[in-house]
């Protein structure tokens, strides 16, 4: 269904830092940089996923949160780590959460510019 899927921060040489550490545990690296955007995507080949800066009080969407796929739990566990390291905000901590689905297991987190992520193994339903 999609392309690809941008996102605004503030600090691009810091996004850089945070998504890569991030994207990392996911198989995902840097695809492309520019003084104006990064892009990450599968391998670091694929640009699907961007970053670029932008000015002003609010820089996230209200209500709007992107969910990536992990590999496993080790991963989800990984890239929530390494988000936390560089600044994230726990909305919900990585492990089951049954409450969502029985066989859910993930973690949300808001980068330092508010983009809520989601980190999913395993089913949703």
């Amino acid at each position: 269904m999609f392309d690809h899927l941008s996102v605004g921060v503030r600090d691009l040489d810091a996004a850089r830092r945070f998504y890569a550490a991030f994207f990392s545990p996911l198989g995902h690296g840097e695809a492309a940089a520019s003084d104006s955007e990064l892009a990450f995507g599968p391998g670091g080949l694929v640009r699907q996923f961007f970053v670029y800066p932008v000015s002003g009080e609010r820089v996230a969407g209200l209500g709007s949160h992107i969910a990536f796929s992990a590999p496993g739990r080790a991963a989800v566990h990984e890239a929530f780590d390494a988000a936390v390291a560089l600044g994230a905000t726990v909305v919900r901590p990585a492990g089951a959460h049954p409450d969502i689905a029985p066989d859910y297991y993930g973690a949300v987190l808001l980068d330092p510019d508010g983009n809520k992520l989601e980190i999913v193994a395993g089913p949703m339903h």
